[in-house]
């Protein structure tokens, strides 16, 4: 996996966020990015939270994450 395909994978996430306005789990990020490796989607949650685009909060037991 390459820089290139980590950063569009970020930013597919980010896109769904900005979408849905809203927090949401893991297993739904993944659920809504089908094609999307589960590796290369915690890779991509970290490059967001790293940058400080991401914010990870725990809401009714779950870890969910939101635009900062």
């Amino acid at each position: 996996m390459t820089n290139k395909e980590i950063g569009e994978t970020a930013g597919c996430v980010w896109r769904l966020l900005d979408e849905k306005k809203g927090n949401l789990t893991f297993d739904q990020i993944k659920k809504e990015l089908k094609k999307v490796k589960k590796e290369e989607l915690y890779i991509a949650i970290g490059w967001l939270c790293r940058e400080d685009k991401l914010e990870c909060c725990v809401k009714d037991e779950k870890e969910t994450f939101c635009l900062k």
